[in-house]
């Protein structure tokens, strides 16, 4: 395990690891940051949830019907739950004089960052970066305290304490098993929210100099992946392609390489967390009205179920297929140069002019002024000197008024997406009538 990327060794350190008895491996030219490997890692993985214990019992101590130390937990590990129902109070008026002063420093901070009179050194600006970073972390605390959850909920639900990839301490609250779902419902409880997020939303990264900010990478490929999973559906023989070649892969080839279908059949349908304005977006909105027909026409007993698939006419049951199949499409990035699921928006011919249009609250209030600039000057180059002069929250809105109709697209959601010619005429469906 490479001691500078992975996530437990950060968060136990190399000194405690190496006190333990565990081994080290050195290249030849390793230094303090590069070329150190860890080769317990069992050792490893013992001394981080010793170090968890600490923030678990601190957990225990809110009143929660559960809590469970898992080091390393992945995403599709926390989708197997479901959220518990919450709310959030009011900040007391010191919490809100915090926050204000918090928000006041990071925008004093960004608009230094996207000052281009400022000739910032490069450790100038990742030290700015490094305390913005620092001060997104006291808001996500403060926020995480404004979290209220029912007390009869935290006695049942529970929570998972693990490292997070850059190696800090992060709680998974509110989270309910399948029985524990059954047993609400039993009581005629509020079923809880599949649809909420995290331990809330993250704190904006702050965006380097010529890149996206990671929230905003987010963002836009969770659109990306409503877009993707719409399109999906409405091609059902790509659909039963990328299940097969899931299939094969694991089955058949005894592979596990990463894949954007969840082949345990996870509908990633919490893109919410991502992107709050997902939606109302016109992939999310047509793929709920398409998901509540075939929920009420389907009937829930395993047994009817397979009965009612039987009958189904082969088109019909193609078109379900590619339903669940879109549904569990996963295309959710964190560096803008990455370019999930590319090879099935190829496929399904993506094209996100069709399910995204860019707004100033969807996009350009994430991005510096300069990139936002930047933006202008392909759709609307007469108006740059104009916006120049504005400030930044003048820029996003102008921008957006001019980018209206243009077709603009920020470059992560242009990949070339044509659809093969020989797919097409395989699919003689109604693409309207799917």
């Amino acid at each position: 395990m490479d001691a500078s990327r992975d996530a437990l060794a950060r968060f136990v350190g190399l000194e405690a690891y190496e006190a333990a008895g565990g081994g080290i491996r050195r290249d030849l030219f390793a230094d303090e940051q590069k070329g150190v490997f860890l080769t317990d890692a069992g050792l490893l993985e013992k001394l981080a949830r010793d170090r968890l214990a600490d923030a678990a019992e601190s957990v225990r101590a809110e009143g929660w019907g559960w809590v469970e130390v898992t080091p390393r937990v992945s995403s599709a590990e926390l989708h197997t739950f479901q959220r518990a129902r919450r709310s959030r109070r009011e900040p007391t008026k010191a919490e809100a004089k915090r926050i204000e002063k918090l928000e006041a420093e990071q925008a004093r901070l960004q608009d230094k960052l996207d000052d281009e009179d400022d000739d910032l050194s490069d450790d100038g600006a990742q030290a700015l970066h490094e305390e913005l970073d620092r001060l997104g972390d006291q808001l996500d605390a403060i926020e995480q305290t404004l979290v209220v959850y029912d007390p009869d909920i935290v006695a049942m639900a529970g929570a998972v304490v693990s490292v997070d990839p850059m190696g800090a301490v992060v709680v998974h609250r509110g989270l309910l098993r399948e029985e524990q779902v059954k047993a609400l419902r039993a009581q005629e409880r509020p079923t809880p929210d599949a649809h909420a997020g995290g331990e809330g939303q993250p704190a904006e990264t702050p965006t380097s100099r010529g890149g996206l900010s990671e929230k905003l990478v987010r963002r836009l490929s969770a659109h990306r992946t409503a877009a993707l999973q719409a399109e999906l559906a409405r091609h059902p023989r790509i659909a039963l392609v990328a299940l097969v070649h899931q299939l094969a892969q694991r089955v058949i080839l005894s592979g596990y390489g990463a894949g954007p279908v969840n082949i345990s059949a996870t509908p990633q349908d919490r893109l919410e967390q991502h992107a709050p304005d997902v939606a109302e977006a016109p992939a999310a909105q047509g793929l709920r009205a398409v998901r509540e027909a075939w929920d009420s026409r389907l009937p829930e007993d395993p047994k009817a179920l397979f009965a009612e698939l039987l009958a189904l006419e082969h088109e019909q049951l193609l078109s379900l297929l590619a339903l669940c199949v879109g549904l569990t499409v996963s295309a959710i990035a964190q560096r803008e140069n990455e370019a999930p699921a590319a090879l099935l928006a190829q496929a399904v011919g993506l094209d996100m002019h069709n399910w995204w249009t860019p707004t100033a609250v969807g996009y350009f209030d994430h991005v510096s002024k300069a990139r936002a600039l930047e933006a202008v000057q392909v759709f609307a180059p007469g108006e740059v000197q104009r916006l120049a002069k504005l400030k930044k929250a003048q820029i996003a809105s102008e921008a957006e008024r001019l980018a209206a109709g243009s077709g603009w697209l920020p470059p992560m959601l242009t990949e070339s997406v044509q659809a093969s010619k020989a797919l097409n005429e395989h699919e003689p469906e109604d693409h309207e009538a799917a």
